[in-house]
């Protein structure tokens, strides 16, 4: 088979289990948190780190193993350490953690837990025995010109994605280290921030026209943070952790603040 075709396919299968993932992700959410969020990192309904571990699978185990046992131990392996160097990567680029299991018995840096990798384990199975057969027999029966067209056109809407949230994510990282340093300006080191400080910061957000502007930027309908926040419980970015409560929590509460107040009364 010609190259361009199997990565053609491999891209189709990515993205299909990216979308399985989500769906699953999504409806778990719904059941634990009762409660509907758009989950994953983009802003299409997929999360990669599926579609990553479910292509990698293929790739390696496909044929290869035999024995159920023996594919559930190695789908596991490969998809905790999957896990584990997403979560680091993610917050090397980000200063960002998405999820944490450090609540969770037998895990390692919050990053992976037990619990996590018996499930990647079994899905693994499931995947290769199960339904990778249907899904690489479907793809298989398509024309070149199909798979290629199709491929293509999926390809250019996930790049989009990919460019427009990683560069919303870098502009409030940006917003959030420049208020973090305002932050670090007025607090010594050691000490923590007051209530009344913080609340000023977010006064003074509110009032100045550039930091207000830059502010809605970051928490408006397009945000991956704000996205991120409602998505991921967990989320939190540690090196900005002042600075994101306060654009985020503090404002708010202001302006839920500012939405209770009698409209006939007036501001202080």
């Amino acid at each position: 088979m010609h190259v361009l075709r199997i990565l053609a396919e491999g891209f189709l299968w990515f993205l299909l289990y990216s979308v399985c993932g989500w769906i699953m992700e999504t409806l778990l959410y719904i059941i634990v948190q009762k409660k509907v969020v758009k989950r994953g990192f983009l802003f299409g309904p997929l999360c990669p780190i599926y579609g990553v571990g479910a292509v990698l699978s293929t790739v390696l185990f496909y044929g290869r193993i035999e024995n159920i046992f023996l594919l559930f131990l190695a789908g596991s392996a490969v998809c905790t350490v999957l896990e584990f160097v997403t979560h680091l990567v993610l917050e090397k680029l980000f200063h960002a953690t998405w999820w944490d299991y450090s609540e969770r018995r037998f895990n390692i840096q919050g990053r992976i837990c037990l619990r996590n990798s018996l499930l990647f384990g079994v899905g693994i199975v499931l995947i290769v025995r199960v339904f990778q057969p249907y899904v690489m027999g479907f793809t298989a029966g398509l024309s070149d010109t199909a798979v290629y067209s199709v491929a293509l056109v999926l390809y250019s809407v996930f790049l989009l994605d990919l460019a427009t949230t990683v560069a919303g994510l870098k502009n409030t990282v940006a917003l959030l280290k420049n208020l973090q340093e305002i932050i670090g300006e007025h607090v010594q080191k050691g000490v923590d921030t007051t209530d009344e400080y913080m609340n000023a910061l977010a006064e003074r957000i509110r009032t100045n026209p550039n930091l207000a502007r830059l502010a809605q930027t970051a928490r408006g309908g397009f945000s991956p943070v704000e996205r991120l926040k409602n998505a991921y419980p967990k989320f939190t970015m540690k090196r900005y952790k002042d600075a994101l409560h306060v654009l985020f929590d503090r404002s708010e509460e202001d302006r839920r603040d500012d939405g209770a107040q009698d409209p006939s009364e007036p501001k202080d």
